[in-house]
């Protein structure tokens, strides 16, 4: 095979541009504000502490693959003086749990966004690393926006859901074009 510099440059080049793309692209953002850009969130929405639909029994009996059911009341703030705006609701399938004392576990989750006395909803999904004694996550987890209905058709983006000391979980949503 012969040494081509052209086609060297090029991979260079190439990996240069990708890594730098990488860096851009959220390395460095603030924790909970990660996005695919940089730019404030569209909108940030609260979900109050969710129902959780499965007891831990339930969930530990039924182990890998169990699903675990929630939702929780939409809100523009934490709290009671944020305005409800719907229902959060969710399913979290636990799709691989940890080979060393089953501590952490792996879970796919879909959330709907689901806006009252309207057609708007938005559908997001994604998977995330979670200590298999906890239901909840205490660490920001990122997941992409599968599209919605209403006003928010054909939407793409993603999430940050934050999780609050009181239980809330902070929303921040990109849309993109």
């Amino acid at each position: 095979m012969t040494f081509n510099p052209v086609l060297s440059l090029r991979l260079a080049a190439a990996a240069t541009a990708l890594g730098v793309a990488f860096l851009a692209g959220g390395c460095s953002a603030p924790e909970g504000k990660r996005s695919i850009d940089g730019t404030p969130p569209t909108m940030a929405l609260y979900n109050a502490p969710p129902k959780i639909l499965q007891s831990d029994d339930d969930k530990k009996a039924a182990g890998v693959n169990a699903i675990v059911g929630w939702h929780a009341e939409l809100r523009t703030a934490e709290g009671a003086s944020g305005k409800t705006l719907g229902y959060c609701n969710g399913t979290m399938l636990i799709t691989r749990s940890s080979a060393v004392d089953d501590e952490d576990e792996h879970r796919m989750t879909m959330i709907e966004f689901d806006w009252d006395d309207s057609n708007d909803s938005l559908v997001v999904g994604g998977a995330h690393p979670y200590l298999g004694t906890q239901t909840e996550s205490r660490t920001p987890i990122v997941r992409a926006i599968f599209g919605g209905t209403g006003r928010f058709v054909g939407s793409m983006g993603q999430v940050v859901s934050t999780p609050l000391p009181s239980g809330w979980y902070r929303h921040d949503i990109w849309l993109v074009d």
